[in-house]
């Protein structure tokens, strides 16, 4: 009631009693195949870029306008996040580039300000929000999940469990 007006009736929620269940009872595993795989981010776009045409949109997860604008604008501005720095920090450790190189990227703009303007004005459209309600939302105080009724605290206890249940080999990856 604080935060809409609408219930979240259909809104998928998958619990610990499903994770439970199907974990354990009808033993599926989540399995993440790309953990399993060498990944080079240069070899790929090149492959991509030669075999099927694919063409660059000029960040990680700007392929959509909703991930660009939140990842490119609304993290940086509202909660000081940079998300370039773990995709960066992520290719330094794998040996892709190097500490100095990942520097030079976090120095660049990460968004191209008519296209930011173009972003905002379509997002806007697009959830009906004002001029108003927009500032209204991003001076807003920042709040965290914490804030919030959750069982976080289960959920790491649940990690910890299953991250030593793969250094056994009783979990996959």
């Amino acid at each position: 009631q604080k935060y809409g007006s609408r219930e979240l009736s259909n809104f998928p929620h998958f619990g610990f009693l499903k994770l439970f269940y199907y974990n354990f009872v009808r033993g599926i595993r989540i399995v993440s195949p790309l953990n399993y795989v060498d990944f080079n981010k240069a070899e790929v776009m090149k492959f991509l870029q030669q075999e099927l045409g694919w063409v660059y949109y000029g960040g990680k997860h700007y392929e959509s306008i909703y991930t660009r604008f939140y990842q490119g604008y609304v993290l940086p501005e509202k909660f000081g996040i940079d998300k370039r720095v773990g995709h960066l920090s992520d290719l330094i450790n794998s040996g892709q580039i190097s500490r100095n190189e990942a520097m030079e990227e976090l120095n660049k703009t990460g968004y191209d300000s008519e296209l930011l303007s173009e972003d905002l004005a379509y997002v806007k459209k697009k959830f009906r929000i004002t001029d108003s309600d927009w500032d209204t939302l991003m001076t807003a105080p920042i709040m965290n999940f914490r804030d919030y009724k959750n069982s976080y605290s289960f959920v790491q206890f649940l990690r910890k469990l299953v991250n030593k249940l793969r250094l056994l080999g009783l979990y996959p990856k």
